[in-house]
C-alpha cells in the first residue's frame, strides 16, 4: 500500500460540457464524406483535486479545535495519498510515522504510480483525552475498496474497511497544532 496502512481516494466532481455553438438558421450542418480522423471526446474531465482548506476551528486550542484539525490531517493526508502532493502533509505532522507516510506516498508517485478508488468516509472524531496545548484524538472512518498501480503495472488491491480508527496525539505550537504521533487503534 502507498505508505499508509489505507488507501484513500479523492472524489472528483464532473465538468459539463460547454454548450455548441448554434448554427446560423437556414443552414445545414457540414457533411463529411470520411469519419473524423480523432472523434471528440463525449466524457467530461474531472478538475483536478484540490488540497482541503484549513477549517477555521482548526486553529483553535480546545478539545473542538484539536477535533477539527485531526479531521483536517486525515483529509489531507487523503489528499496526498491520491495526489503525490504531500507539501501540506508535511507541515502538519512531523512524527516519524507521519515522515514515514509522507516519504513512501512521494516515492510511489515519482515512480510513476497512482491510487484508484479506496474513499475515505470519516464518520466519527472524538477528542479523548484534551489538556492546554495537548489532545488525544481518535478519528473513526470507513473506506471504500481500492488499489495501487506501480508504474510497471503490478496492483496491489486493498479490501473495504469499517469502522477503523487512528489515534492521533497532537500538540499546540504558538498558534497551530501538528501531528506529533500516529497511529491504528484494534
Amino acid at each position: 500500500m502507498v505508505a499508509v496502512a489505507v488507501v484513500f481516494a479523492v472524489a472528483g466532481c464532473s465538468a459539463g460540457e460547454a454548450p455548441s455553438a448554434a448554427l446560423p438558421s437556414g443552414s445545414a450542418p457540414p457533411q463529411s464524406s470520411s469519419p473524423p480522423s480523432n472523434p471528440p471526446s463525449t466524457a467530461a474531465t474531472a478538475p483536478p483535486p484540490t488540497a482541503p482548506p484549513l477549517p477555521a476551528a482548526a486553529t483553535q486550542d480546545t478539545p473542538a479545535g484539536a477535533q477539527s484539525f485531526a479531521r483536517y490531517y486525515v483529509e489531507v493526508l487523503d489528499y496526498a495519498s491520491h495526489t503525490g502532493d504531500v507539501q501540506s502533509l508535511r507541515r502538519l505532522g512531523n512524527c516519524e510515522t507521519c515522515l514515514a507516510q509522507a516519504d513512501g506516498i512521494e516515492k510511489f508517485f515519482k515512480s510513476g504510480g497512482h491510487v484508484e478508488g479506496g474513499e475515505i468516509r470519516i464518520t466519527n472524531t472524538e477528542s479523548v483525552r484534551f489538556l492546554r496545548s495537548a489532545a488525544l484524538v481518535n478519528i473513526t472512518y470507513d473506506q471504500a475498496t481500492g488499489k495501487s498501480i506501480a508504474r510497471n503495472g503490478k496492483t496491489e488491491n486493498s479490501r473495504a474497511l469499517r469502522s477503523e480508527i487512528f489515534a492521533l496525539t497532537l500538540g499546540w505550537s504558538k498558534d497551530s497544532w501538528n501531528v506529533q504521533k500516529m497511529q491504528a487503534v484494534e
